[in-house]
């Protein structure tokens, strides 16, 4: 990962004080994220073992989606505004893991200009195609909290709404 700074000198030194708990986040999710996407795997072996159709629901399977859903709103509400939560989340997971990109090649920009908002973008290729996710932190009772996150691809100028 190699991070920028593209702050104005007045912002640069809150660079880390901004992105640590936002990579903890990113971090803690895909550790989740790939429990549960393994746990997922196993509940599938299982069915096949019973000798369940493929087109019907693992048994345990709503069980996890709802152990992930809640477990994912725990993290998020640690880091994240009411306005991001509100976005939704938990809806999916998989392999590999939609931030998982940090722990490799990817850039990630570190942008402010207002003393209460940063926006961190992360530049990454996934399955061939260059891609782009755009978080604003906003600085909230004190704390920097996740309030929007968006995602794209490099070719595109615009943005699209995300939720975790």
């Amino acid at each position: 990962m190699e991070l920028i700074c593209k702050a104005s000198a007045k912002y640069a030194p809150l660079m880390n004080e901004v992105c640590e708990p936002l990579f903890e986040l990113l971090k803690q999710q895909s550790a989740l994220e790939k429990e549960m996407f393994e746990r997922d795997k196993q509940l599938d072996i299982e069915k096949e073992k019973a000798g369940i159709p493929s087109y019907q629901t693992a048994p345990g399977w709503n069980e996890l989606m709802a152990e992930y859903s809640e477990r994912l709103r725990a993290l998020l509400e640690k880091y994240c505004t009411e306005n991001q939560l509100s976005r939704g989340f938990g809806i999916s997971y998989g392999e590999p893991q939609k931030f998982g990109y940090l722990n490799g090649d990817c850039v990630v920009e570190f942008k402010m200009r207002y003393a209460d908002k940063a926006s961190v973008e992360t530049h990454y290729t996934k399955a061939g195609l260059a891609q782009k996710h755009k978080i604003v932190i906003r600085l909230t009772d004190g704390r920097w909290l996740v309030d929007e996150l968006y995602y794209g691809f490099e070719k595109e100028k615009s943005w699209h709404s995300g939720g975790f």
